[in-house]
């Protein structure tokens, strides 16, 4: 009985966040600052426009601090969630909550100081990135030089419709030459800036694995490998069904 009255209430919470005239209600009493708050894409992504006369980044800050709270008590922990901040007709900023693949957080010595940085593609699939550092200040730009999504007319897609277009674009954080950083000041933290990323990226893979009842997943590896499927079993028992593993293990 307990539990499923648990589950009513977070059923309940969820739809609360759903609820588009409740958050907004909420939010603007919270924060005079937002002029607009209208819904994205999706149930769970809202743009919110903040007065341009204002000082953005600490209204920022304080809106994610009341977000994070407020999804953390009543939001799905399954579900992304993603607040567009605009001002005029700028986007300044995506606040993204459980999604962890939504931004890359670093942290390094930058101006003689150890910072955490937040680098993000706010508009999500341009290559463009932007550092925004823990005060929700941007305090630099990364360019992959790759062209933003456009539409079968050549037009430049709409910003509330880019999700459709996250997997289109792939950025080689490997390889410093396709990259540009602003301003000036930044250039000599570039490589680092871009292996500090590459370590969260990685942190966060998931690790390849060889799925023996599979047969299609088999024939892939064993071919990877240069390995009949009977050798390739046999090497998964000795190390393990992790590629890594694997790979040092034919290495010995």
């Amino acid at each position: 009985m307990l539990t499923y009255i648990q589950n009513i209430a977070m059923e309940t919470k969820t739809v609360m966040l759903n609820n588009m005239e409740s958050l907004s209600g909420l939010l603007k009493a919270k924060f005079p600052e937002i002029k607009e708050l209208r819904n994205g894409p999706d149930a769970d992504w809202f743009v919110i426009n903040i007065d341009e006369d204002v000082k953005l980044a600490p209204v920022v800050k304080a809106l994610h601090q009341y977000l994070e709270s407020y999804i953390g008590e009543y939001g799905n922990p399954k579900e992304h969630y993603y607040f567009t901040i605009e001002s005029g007709r700028q986007i300044i900023d995506t606040l993204h909550y459980h999604d962890p693949e939504a931004a890359h957080y670093i942290t390094m010595e930058l101006f003689g100081r150890l910072q955490v940085l937040r680098v993000q593609d706010v508009m999500g699939a341009t290559g463009d990135y932007t550092l925004f550092n823990e005060d929700f200040e941007r305090i630099g730009y990364l360019s992959a030089g790759v062209s933003p999504p456009t539409n079968a007319d050549g037009s430049l897609v709409n910003p509330d419709d880019m999700e459709n277009f996250y997997d289109d674009v792939c950025v080689d954080f490997n390889n410093p030459s396709i990259w540009q950083i602003s301003p000036n000041e930044l250039k000599p933290y570039l490589n680092e800036i871009l292996g500090k990323v590459l370590e969260d990226i990685n942190s966060k893979a998931e690790p390849l694995e060889v799925n023996v009842e599979d047969p299609e997943d088999l024939a892939f590896w064993a071919e990877q490998f240069e390995l009949s499927e009977s050798d390739l079993r046999k090497a998964v028992l000795a190390a393990g069904k992790s590629i890594d593993k694997i790979t040092t293990y034919l290495q010995k």
